[in-house]
């Protein structure tokens, strides 16, 4: 089955590279693509997925002007024609087994996403205080604003099934960090099933993100999130579905297959 994992960049000369590497590597089958998705990268980032495209024709690129990061994996969803669609974050973040397991997990109920806060999620490193707070609170004001269940929306490592992403890409309006929100956020209201796997997930040193500035912008971009879905939900447009409390698995993430780690939130039972 086609599998297209696809890898946001901007600036990540340093990064990508040996992301490539552990993907290639780990990921053996040939109908797996790795699509890396240029955010007007101006530095040495297109010449090394280029280097790479040219000793795996799996490896492709996309280069698109500045975008945001919701932005340039709207238009890498578009372009692709896989069974399975999903994206990760360009740093390694997620291994490249998580992602494959995140794929038997999507393939079964048509999404699946990433979750570092479940009990039996392995994180090696302990992320810095201020981030532990920050996506603590985050993830509180998305479940009482939008009645999301998931216990982790900003983890960059989510897959989606195809009838899925064609479902829901073309009433997706957010490019910037919020991307994965509104991605959850359309998919439950439209019905579909996700299911919310612990992952391992190791943190890398370097990252764009401000746990402060970055943190009150995504706050904002919540409450106008909210605000176009109550606009929606009063004009009858994309009826919203009573959130579904997710069921908490026992399981190691490492130890077990995916159908036994799997936190089914959102959407018809």
């Amino acid at each position: 089955m086609r599998l297209d994992i696809v890898m946001p960049a901007h600036n990540e000369e340093h990064r990508i590279g040996p992301t490539l590497d552990s993907y290639r590597a780990v990921c053996a089958d040939p109908q797996t693509r790795f699509v890396v998705a240029l955010d007007a990268c101006t530095d040495r980032t297109s010449d090394i997925v280029a280097s790479h495209a040219a000793r795996d024709p799996r490896v492709v690129a996309h280069e698109f002007p500045k975008l945001g990061k919701g932005g340039v994996l709207m238009e890498a969803f578009a372009r692709s024609d896989a069974a399975l669609v999903g994206f990760v974050d360009a740093d390694g973040a997620t291994p490249p087994g998580e992602l494959l397991r995140l794929a038997d997990a999507a393939d079964a109920v048509g999404g699946a996403i990433a979750c570092r806060h479940h009990p039996t999620a392995v994180l090696p490193a302990a992320r810095p205080l201020r981030r532990r707070m920050t996506s603590a609170g985050f993830s509180f004001a998305v479940r009482r604003l939008l009645g999301l269940p998931y216990a982790d929306t900003q983890c960059g490592a989510k897959v989606l099934r195809r009838d899925v992403v064609d479902d829901v890409l073309p009433a997706l309006s957010t490019k910037d960090l919020l991307f994965d929100v509104d991605l959850l956020q359309v998919a439950g209201d439209r019905g579909h099933r996700l299911a919310e796997v612990p992952t391992i997930w190791v943190d890398q040193d370097g990252s764009r993100v401000s746990a402060v500035k970055d943190t009150r912008r995504m706050g904002a971009g919540l409450l106008r999130l909210w605000a176009a879905r109550r606009r929606r939900a009063d004009d009858g447009v994309d009826a919203v579905p009573a959130p579904a409390v997710p069921e908490r698995a026992a399981a190691r993430p490492a130890a077990v297959p995916a159908s036994r780690s799997l936190v089914l939130g959102g959407g018809r039972r």
